[in-house]
């Protein structure tokens, strides 16, 4: 098999790779998980903050690895770490036992972060192809929800006793895609990222933040993104507990994670046909203003289907958006540092994270609803200080 052909692959093996990590057979019920195992709801979203001060500590570091390695080697450690927080967690139990374990999944994902983009940009423009950025990202980040669409439900169903055993057989799931997800990505081929003696005397890390610098839209299109993850994330730790409050059974749990992921794999596999329909201002504009709006419906409803809607809506237009922030960033970048000044971009999340996470710990003492309270400002916050301007993606 030629160079050329293993290359074409790429996109292929990035995707079964992927998606093989993110099977997450808890998340339809993971914080009946952590309560469970003995956490609070108010320590679930410590657990989150200990997520982003280990990405905050690695984030730019692993862009860097992947930079000076390969971005192979850096995916193949990513996946190994990820096996091993699975394998602790299997017998995990109390607060810093999750922070263990939360701290070693984080650092897996510090290792995918950037790396499978600059990647899958850096094999498609050695192909020659790099104009379908948007197509392949697109796919690459439904790869995210291919299996969500019915794994989590199923897990839902398995687990709807809330039992040790049953939450052993999903764990044991979990670590047996990853090894699955190993053995694809050493099929990857490594594509070449031109790197010139001057510049990497300069320093990978140093010149990634001073191109980042000399744009500064770079950053506050970044701020943009960021500043919606999180409070898609905040909704994310909320909107269980809301759930069980409202009275939904664990099987809603599962009908509600279907309905989000099969509508959320289907927005970003069709991504660059979207854009075709709807328009980037649409896009960045308008769906942001939506999520924030559902937030805010969710927030302050008293009808369970309502909030159980708007919710949905919430995360399906949150997620609208994320695939087409790759085309601003990587047509701005270079090819050689590409990992490290995405990791760098990255890095601003776990910035954020410390004090918007501990105030949402906060806030969850007096209950889920103000959470969702804090999310919606959040996206308010995006859209008014740091809006998506029509220059920035035409």
């Amino acid at each position: 098999m030629s160079r050329l052909q293993r290359l074409k692959r790429n996109p292929r093996l990035l995707f079964w790779g992927k998606a093989l990590t993110e099977l997450k057979t808890l998340n339809a019920i993971v914080v009946l998980f952590y309560l469970h195992r003995g956490v609070t709801f108010e320590q679930v979203f410590y657990l989150t903050l200990a997520w982003s001060v280990v990405t905050l500590i690695f984030e730019v570091p692993s862009g860097y690895l992947a930079d000076k390695i390969g971005r192979k080697k850096t995916l193949l450690l990513g996946s190994f770490i990820l096996a091993g927080a699975f394998s602790i967690m299997w017998f995990a139990h109390g607060f810093w036992m999750f922070i263990l374990v939360q701290s070693l999944i984080s650092l897996s994902y510090s290792m995918f972060s950037g790396t499978e983009e600059a990647l899958l940009y850096d094999s498609l423009k050695e192909l020659k192809e790099e104009s379908k950025l948007t197509q392949y990202f697109g796919r690459l980040q439904s790869a995210k929800n291919i299996f969500k669409i019915f794994v989590p439900a199923i897990g839902a169903f398995i687990a709807k006793d809330l039992l040790e055993s049953q939450f052993q057989i999903l764990i044991g799931i979990e670590i047996m895609a990853i090894i699955l997800s190993f053995i694809v990505l050493l099929f990857l081929a490594e594509p070449k990222h031109e790197r010139s003696v001057e510049d990497y005397e300069k320093g990978i890390f140093s010149d990634s933040l001073d191109l980042i610098k000399s744009q500064p839209m770079l950053l506050r299109v970044a701020m943009n993104r960021t500043l919606f993850f999180i409070a898609s994330i905040l909704v994310w730790r909320a909107y269980q507990p809301m759930f069980v409050d409202f009275g939904f059974t664990a099987i809603w749990f599962g009908v509600f994670y279907v309905l989000m992921q099969a509508s959320v794999f289907l927005i970003s596999w069709f991504s660059e046909e979207l854009k075709g329909w709807l328009g980037l201002r649409f896009i960045f504009v308008e769906a942001g203003w939506g999520a924030m709006l559902a937030i805010v419906v969710a927030a302050f409803s008293g009808n369970r289907w309502l909030v159980f809607f708007a919710i949905l809506t919430s995360i399906i237009m949150e997620n609208m958006r994320y695939a087409h922030f790759s085309d601003i960033f990587n047509c701005r970048l270079k090819s050689w540092n590409r990992a490290t000044a995405l990791s760098n971009l990255n890095v601003l999340k776990g910035i954020l994270d410390i004090p918007i996470l501990i105030f949402a710990g906060y806030l969850a003492v007096r209950g889920a609803q103000w959470v969702v309270v804090f999310a919606a400002f959040l996206c308010l916050l995006a859209l008014v200080i740091f809006p998506i301007k029509r220059k920035d993606y035409k």
